[in-house]
Protein backbone atom coordinates (compact mmCIF):
# COMPACT_ATOMS: atom_id res chain seq x y z
CA UNK A 1 0.00 0.00 0.00
CA UNK A 2 1.34 3.68 -1.12
CA UNK A 3 1.94 6.56 1.35
CA UNK A 4 0.47 9.48 -1.44
CA UNK A 5 2.24 13.35 0.02
CA UNK A 6 0.88 16.15 -1.55
CA UNK A 7 2.47 19.46 -0.60
CA UNK A 8 0.14 21.61 -3.22
CA UNK A 9 -2.93 23.56 -2.12
CA UNK A 10 -5.41 22.30 -3.38
CA UNK A 11 -6.41 26.15 -4.79
CA UNK A 12 -3.63 26.05 -6.62
CA UNK A 13 -2.90 22.94 -7.87
CA UNK A 14 -4.64 20.12 -9.61
CA UNK A 15 -2.11 17.75 -7.07
CA UNK A 16 -4.49 16.80 -4.83
CA UNK A 17 -7.42 15.86 -7.15
CA UNK A 18 -4.92 13.53 -9.32
CA UNK A 19 -3.26 12.12 -6.36
CA UNK A 20 -7.37 10.90 -4.83
CA UNK A 21 -8.26 9.51 -8.55
CA UNK A 22 -5.17 7.34 -8.44
CA UNK A 23 -5.21 6.36 -5.19
CA UNK A 24 -6.38 2.10 -4.22
CA UNK A 25 -7.89 1.32 -0.92
CA UNK A 26 -5.63 0.94 1.60
CA UNK A 27 -3.40 3.73 0.52
CA UNK A 28 -2.70 6.60 2.69
CA UNK A 29 -2.70 10.22 2.13
CA UNK A 30 -0.30 12.58 4.17
CA UNK A 31 -1.10 16.48 3.52
CA UNK A 32 2.45 19.16 4.04
CA UNK A 33 3.22 22.59 3.82
CA UNK A 34 0.91 23.81 1.45
CA UNK A 35 -1.12 20.59 1.03
CA UNK A 36 -2.50 21.32 4.44
CA UNK A 37 -5.06 23.59 3.44
CA UNK A 38 -6.89 20.49 2.16
CA UNK A 39 -6.90 19.76 5.69
CA UNK A 40 -8.88 22.69 7.22
CA UNK A 41 -12.62 22.26 8.44
CA UNK A 42 -13.71 25.13 6.04
CA UNK A 43 -12.55 22.49 3.16
CA UNK A 44 -13.89 19.74 1.80
CA UNK A 45 -12.00 17.01 4.52
CA UNK A 46 -14.87 15.46 4.81
CA UNK A 47 -14.50 14.21 1.66
CA UNK A 48 -11.09 12.79 2.41
CA UNK A 49 -10.45 9.14 2.42
CA UNK A 50 -10.01 7.00 5.40
CA UNK A 51 -5.86 7.36 6.12
CA UNK A 52 -5.58 10.91 5.67
CA UNK A 53 -2.93 12.60 7.88
CA UNK A 54 -1.86 16.43 8.04
CA UNK A 55 1.86 17.36 9.01
CA UNK A 56 0.62 19.34 12.41
CA UNK A 57 4.10 21.76 12.20
CA UNK A 58 2.75 22.85 8.88
CA UNK A 59 -0.66 23.43 9.56
CA UNK A 60 0.22 25.46 12.64
CA UNK A 61 2.16 27.48 10.48
CA UNK A 62 -0.25 28.43 8.25
CA UNK A 63 -2.83 28.74 10.87
CA UNK A 64 -5.01 26.26 9.61
CA UNK A 65 -7.53 24.35 11.75
CA UNK A 66 -7.40 20.56 10.88
CA UNK A 67 -11.15 18.87 10.55
CA UNK A 68 -11.82 15.91 12.97
CA UNK A 69 -11.57 13.38 10.16
CA UNK A 70 -7.90 14.06 9.53
CA UNK A 71 -4.98 12.95 11.85
CA UNK A 72 -2.47 15.81 12.82
CA UNK A 73 1.05 14.14 12.74
CA UNK A 74 4.31 15.27 13.82
CA UNK A 75 7.96 14.30 11.87
CA UNK A 76 8.68 11.32 13.96
CA UNK A 77 4.93 9.50 12.60
CA UNK A 78 5.82 10.85 9.15
CA UNK A 79 8.61 8.69 8.94
CA UNK A 80 6.68 5.76 10.30
CA UNK A 81 4.38 6.32 7.81
CA UNK A 82 7.32 6.12 5.41
CA UNK A 83 8.58 2.91 6.66
CA UNK A 84 5.44 1.37 6.71
CA UNK A 85 3.99 2.24 3.09
CA UNK A 86 5.67 1.28 -0.45
CA UNK A 87 5.79 2.97 -2.33
CA UNK A 88 6.05 6.74 -1.15
CA UNK A 89 4.84 9.02 -4.11
CA UNK A 90 5.03 12.97 -3.88
CA UNK A 91 2.62 14.72 -5.77
CA UNK A 92 3.78 18.42 -6.45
Amino acid sequence: MALHIVNRSPYRSSALRDCLNTMAEGDALLLIEDGVYAASASAQAGAMPAGTYCLGADADARGVSVSDAIARIDDARWVALCVEHTPVVSWF
